[in-house]
């Protein structure tokens, strides 16, 4: 039966909105002060404090144009979801007929980013002026994406549900929900700018920017910092964002969507602990912080998985076993492979002071993933920075993803393994807790 929301309910909605723009104005004030903060004791490398700031004021300054704005994201998006609580828009939809809602949804958000590749090759080959050809599949993009969007909430609910229903399961609830709340939304996530030293790879500045940033600009972007910082930079797509509704794309596999899901909440988790809430204290502890979500996310990610879609868990199983058949064919080009061997070298060439040997081989290197398949854009020490703060990643050679990956293993249960590296401020931390579980 369907039960009309009560005056209460509502009125606590819009209460909430108003407290949360009066919170977005105090917040953008206290976010300002503890910036000037963080700018004058923040190093960009050995130069001054001064130096330092004016280093960071040029780079805000080239890239103030495209910042996002996350307050007022954070707004919208919780207050969006209490209307949601509120509503239940998954409440309609029997839990036999859930799984199909969300494989439609998925569905039309594939036929929505091939029906955009195929109207900007219709403009590119045509410099811009092909309105008539690209006419009739504009026509049906806007309505596949009015689709997709009346399908959005009840399948971002049905996801959340069932994720919530895993992190449940290992105990990490309160009042029989999961804590925090796996609150998430089906959104093109901003940019990400990473600016590293030239010298070394570290991430000295880094800066949220807006989704819709285009290719020329990332590139004009980067190429300002380099030529009038001498530093390396680096604007990347993102996966997911662990905001609170943590963002997510939806134009991927279903596994990767519910792997990325959790990934996210876990990062909302862990902020409530020590590891979390010093992400940014130094590259060590990103690293920690990121190996973690990877870790937990898959795991619990592929749990939903193979509870609610067992077909798509057997076909995932059936490719990854094909994947690493020891009696299959080896690989041509091996990605994960070759990106670690060039980031070995990379650091070789850096450890030496041969950094612009270092930068040509990288781009050497980089031709070679393009001719391979694997368009990458641009390959520096910004590059490596960012994807090597995934422990299990290709493009890490930290010793923490292995650790961690041995901890998980040595644990019985994900709740416990949370339990443990929540703690964490230090790698010391991980090899103390190995030596514990070891014996």
């Amino acid at each position: 039966m369907h039960v009309q929301p009560s005056t209460a309910k509502i009125s606590f909605v819009l209460g909430t909105r108003r407290f949360l723009r009066t919170g977005l104005l105090l917040g953008r004030r206290l976010l300002g002060g503890l910036s000037a903060l963080l700018i004058a004791f923040s190093c960009l490398g050995a130069g001054s404090v001064d130096a330092s700031l004016q280093t960071r004021q040029a780079i805000h300054s080239t890239v103030h144009s495209w910042t996002w704005d996350f307050l007022a994201w954070e707004v919208d998006a919780i207050t969006q979801k209490l209307g949601e609580g509120v509503r239940n828009p998954a409440h309609a939809d029997p839990v036999g007929e859930q799984a199909g809602l969300v494989r439609r949804y998925l569905d039309l958000a594939r036929e929505v980013g091939e029906l955009e590749g195929e109207i900007n090759a219709i403009y590119a080959r045509y410099s811009g002026l092909a309105t008539a050809k690209s006419r009739a599949p504009q026509q049906r993009l806007d309505s596949l994406r009015a689709d997709k969007e009346a399908l959005r909430p009840a399948v971002e609910a049905i996801l959340e549900s069932q994720v919530g229903s895993e992190v449940l399961a290992e105990g990490s609830g309160w009042l029989g929900r999961p804590f925090p709340p796996v609150w998430f939304t089906f959104t093109e996530p901003p940019q990400k700018l990473v600016v590293s030293p030239r010298g070394r790879i570290a991430t000295a500045y880094s800066a949220m920017l807006q989704p819709a940033v285009p290719a020329l600009e990332r590139a004009a972007i980067e190429d300002r910092i380099l030529r009038e910082q001498d530093l390396s930079a680096y604007v990347t797509n993102i996966g997911g964002l662990g905001a609170f509704p943590t963002q997510v794309i939806d134009r991927t596999p279903l596994h990767w969507v519910l792997t990325t899901i959790a990934h996210e909440w876990v990062h909302n988790y862990l902020t409530l602990f020590p590891l979390g809430l010093r992400y940014n204290a130094s590259s060590d502890l990103t690293i920690m912080n990121e190996t973690v979500a990877d870790i937990v996310g898959d795991e619990l990610g592929m749990r939903v998985l193979e509870h609610f879609y067992p077909e798509e868990a057997a076909l995932h199983a059936a490719q990854e076993a094909a994947r690493g058949d020891p009696d299959a064919p080896p690989p041509a080009f091996d990605f994960r492979t070759e990106m670690r061997h060039t980031r070995e070298i990379v650091d070789q060439f850096l450890a030496l002071g041969r950094v612009e040997d270092a930068e040509q081989y990288m781009e050497i290197r980089r031709l070679l993933f393009v001719e391979n398949g694997y368009d990458i854009r641009k390959l520096n020490q910004a590059y490596f920075a960012f994807h090597g703060s995934y422990g299990t990643s290709a493009a890490a050679t930290s010793p923490i993803g292995i650790k961690m990956v041995e901890l998980r293993r040595l644990v019985p249960d994900v709740r416990t393994f949370l339990g443990t590296v929540r703690g964490f401020t230090t790698p010391e931390d991980i090899d103390r807790a190995l030596a514990e579980w070891r014996s």
